[in-house]
């Protein structure tokens, strides 16, 4: 994955709307594009995840990645215990990637882009 969509102001009827266009279209033996998408409710539930410095730690992993959240703290020069709070989350969202047998920390993000919904 080298981009990623996140979408701010999408319902989850929109959300499930468009996963059942593609399904249907998927049993109809159309070609269906896979897409990377994070969806969130409204601009509070984006704001409360994607924090300044859970977006420097995503930068930071970019350009380097790290053996292990001991060792991103150090490079971040933050408290360990924040940064993998920080870590499960991004990880969740599949924002930043964790090798569950090193603990090694990386992400295949290089671009992401963003729709903000307006919507009543």
């Amino acid at each position: 994955m080298a981009k990623l969509e996140i979408e701010i102001g999408t319902s989850l009827r929109e959300a499930l709307a468009e996963f059942g266009d593609a399904w249907k279209a998927h049993a109809a033996g159309k070609r269906v594009s896979p897409t990377q998408k994070v969806l969130f409710i409204d601009w509070r539930a984006f704001s409360s995840v994607m924090t300044p410095k859970r977006y420097d730690l995503i930068r930071h992993l970019r350009g380097e990645p790290a053996a292990s959240v001991r060792a991103l703290a150090r490079a971040l020069e933050r408290d360990v215990k924040r940064v993998h709070e920080d870590v499960v989350v991004l990880a969740a969202l599949g924002l930043i990637d964790r090798d569950e047998r090193t603990g090694g920390l990386s992400t295949r993000l290089n671009k992401v882009t963003s729709t903000i919904n307006f919507a009543a």
